[in-house]
C-alpha cells in the first residue's frame, strides 16, 4: 500500500481550482485588450469623419475664393437640406454645386447677391469685395461629428487701385 501513496502523492499536474483561475485570468486579459480595440477602432472611424468634413469645408471655401476672384457677380443658393450650389448672376448658370450624401452642409454669412465688381452704371448695387464666410459641416445624426470653419472671401478692391 506505501508504494501505491507515494506513487500518487508524486504526480504532477493542475487542480481544477488551477485551471479556473487559469480560465479566469486569461478571460480578463481578453476582454481588456478586446475593449481596447474597439474603443480604438470607434475613434478612428470619429476622427476620420472628422477630417473628411473639415477637407469638404476646406474645399467649399476654396472654390468660393476661386469663384470670388473670377466672376464679377455670383450667388449661394441652398438647393434641398445640405446640397448647395453656386450659379452665375447674369445667366443663372450653375458654376459649383457642393453636396455630399454622408454630410449636411450649411454656409452662412455671405450676401444674396455677391457683386465682386464695381460699375460705375450700378450705383445702387452692394459691391462686396469681401465677406465674412462660415462653412458648417455635419452629419445626420444629431450626437454626430461637426466642424465649422469661418473665413473671409476676398478680392482686391479694384475701386482702390490707382
Amino acid at each position: 500500500m506505501e508504494g501505491v501513496k507515494g506513487v500518487l502523492k508524486k504526480q504532477d499536474g493542475m487542480t481544477l481550482v488551477e485551471v479556473l483561475a487559469t480560465l479566469l485570468l486569461t478571460s480578463l486579459v481578453i476582454v481588456l485588450i478586446w475593449t481596447t480595440v474597439a474603443i480604438s477602432m470607434k475613434y478612428n472611424v470619429t476622427e476620420t469623419k472628422k477630417l473628411q468634413m473639415q477637407q469638404d469645408a476646406n474645399y467649399i471655401i476654396t472654390d468660393i475664393q476661386r469663384i470670388h476672384r473670377k466672376y464679377e457677380c455670383y450667388q449661394i443658393i441652398q438647393e434641398n437640406q445640405g446640397s448647395w450650389e453656386v450659379q452665375e448672376c447674369s445667366n443663372g448658370k450653375i458654376i459649383s454645386v457642393y453636396s455630399n450624401p454622408a454630410f449636411k452642409y450649411e454656409l452662412s454669412g455671405q450676401p444674396e447677391k455677391i457683386f465682386t465688381k464695381q460699375k460705375k452704371e450700378e450705383a445702387g448695387v452692394r459691391y462686396s469685395p469681401s465677406y465674412l464666410l462660415t462653412v458648417s459641416v455635419n452629419t445626420d445624426k444629431n450626437n454626430g461629428p461637426s466642424i465649422k470653419v469661418q473665413t473671409t472671401i476676398s478680392r482686391i478692391d479694384e475701386s482702390t487701385k490707382r
